[in-house]
């Protein structure tokens, strides 16, 4: 999801030029990535104390759902003003697969997709 977001920030920035679209990626990876960094850097500390509340517990699996459904929400809301282009479709699929089926790490797919960007544009 990191990576598909940093792609789709990126797309729906593309408009304002190369510097847009790097700005969007990096946005949206920020907003991907600051609420964990900063949940696993402020509540460590007392994590181990919550974990023994059942209602702790039993809240984080309705978290989980939550802010998977939220994340998969923005991708589609960032992918609908996008051009339907086998591209644009590929481009989603393989980085997909990438992921889910390669042992490939995130940001050796990031630098290629810039990179690939770069090269297709």
């Amino acid at each position: 999801m990191f990576s598909f977001s940093a792609y789709i920030g990126a797309l729906s920035a593309r408009d304002d030029g190369l510097g847009g679209a790097i700005l969007g990626a990096i946005m949206s990876a920020l907003g991907i990535f600051l609420p964990g960094t900063f949940l696993i850097f402020f509540v460590i500390r007392f994590w181990s104390s919550l974990k023994k509340y059942r209602g702790v517990r039993a809240s984080l699996e309705g978290i989980t759902a939550a802010s998977a459904g939220l994340v998969a929400a923005s991708a589609i809301i960032l992918f609908q003003p996008l051009d339907n282009t086998i591209l644009n479709f590929a481009t989603t699929i393989i980085t997909f697969c990438l992921l889910a089926f390669t042992r490939i790490q995130s940001p050796y797919i990031i630098i290629a997709g810039l990179i690939l960007g770069l090269v297709i544009k």
